[in-house]
């Protein structure tokens, strides 16, 4: 059986503030992130074979004890790897401390358990767009601190599996973990 591209992730409500955001860059010649691709990424897995997939569940499922149901607010605009040279553009996630909690507690889980992962540190963020050019217009940045373009209770964790094709990802949701009082 071929390996399966695998990420955990919170999902991301498709608000009309997150809708009129993805016009506004589209409008200024930016790829928006499509909405049902909305998603905070706890942690890229990448390629592993399917049969983990019940571990990598587990995994989650004890990286989210101790948590409860928590409001997420996203605000403000960035770019990877920085505004001059953008590839992503990304919205600021808060609260950030609770969240890189979970995600620290998942990637000790995953190496327990010997489940390879991509290592990298916790940033948190959702990506709302890419650009092959590396060119944003400034004026998408000018005064994005200040706005919030969702806020929603986040209470589950997914694990997702991505398959890559010509026209972008295609996500699908392999397990749903409820966060609870």
């Amino acid at each position: 059986m071929p390996p399966i591209r695998v990420f955990v992730s919170i999902p991301v409500p498709d608000t009309a503030e997150l809708a009129d955001l993805r016009r506004m860059l589209a409008s200024a010649g930016v790829r928006p992130s499509p909405p049902e691709q909305t998603h905070l990424t706890l942690s890229f897995i990448g390629d592993v074979d399917e049969s983990k997939v019940k571990r990598i569940t587990e995994c989650v499922r004890r990286s989210t004890e101790g948590f409860r149901p928590m409001e997420i607010i996203l605000s403000g605009l960035g770019a990877f790897p920085n505004e001059r040279r953008p590839s992503v553009v990304w919205t600021g996630v808060s609260p950030a401390g609770p969240l890189k909690a979970m995600a620290a507690k998942l990637e000790k889980n995953l190496a327990a358990a010997g489940i390879p992962h991509d290592g990298k540190p916790f940033k948190a963020h959702v990506t709302v767009a890419r650009t092959r050019d590396s060119f944003v217009p400034p004026t998408v940045f000018e005064g994005a601190e200040r706005k919030v373009y969702c806020r929603f209770v986040c209470n589950e964790v997914l694990v997702m599996k991505s398959v890559l094709g010509p026209g972008g990802a295609k996500h699908s949701v392999l397990a749903r973990i409820p966060i609870s009082d």
